[in-house]
């Protein structure tokens, strides 16, 4: 049965690449999330909001994140002048440093599984890029 196979595959490949990321990015004082919230957020400044909806998590996940990244000295929260509410987010000297360590860390753990796919690996990429868009739309309006 084809999703039960897919599923068990993701699975597997999820549980074995998070699970070396995660222990070596805890010697960093991060874990995946994170890793890739602060990955968002040293691409571009962003907002909690933008951010929890980037990541397809709620809020209070990304403000438990944040909360994390901002005592690691990574990001700061700055108050937007012309609406109180609204925070910016924006990566410090220090949290582009981590995030440089971090990566090249989960880089060399990971890479040598995604180098085995060899030209399969852009394929794979752009058809679970494409999978991702498709899990937020109700199954009735997937084309």
């Amino acid at each position: 049965m084809q999703p039960l196979r897919f599923l068990t595959a993701y699975w597997s490949v999820w549980q074995g690449l998070s699970g070396r990321a995660n222990s070596e990015l805890g010697r960093h004082g991060l874990d995946l999330r994170a890793f890739i919230a602060l990955s968002y957020v040293q691409g571009s400044p962003t907002s909690p909001g933008e951010l929890a909806r980037v990541l397809d998590v709620p809020k209070y996940e990304v403000t438990r994140i944040l909360d994390r990244l901002t005592g690691l000295g990574a990001i700061t929260r700055q108050s937007h002048p012309g609406n109180a509410r609204f925070r910016r987010l924006e990566v410090t000297p220090s949290g582009q440093t981590l995030w440089e360590t971090s990566l090249h860390a989960v880089s060399t753990l990971v890479g040598p599984a995604l180098d085995a796919l060899g030209s399969g690996l852009e394929p794979l990429t752009v058809s679970l890029e494409h999978l991702a868009t498709l899990t937020d739309m109700p199954p009735e309006e997937i084309p």
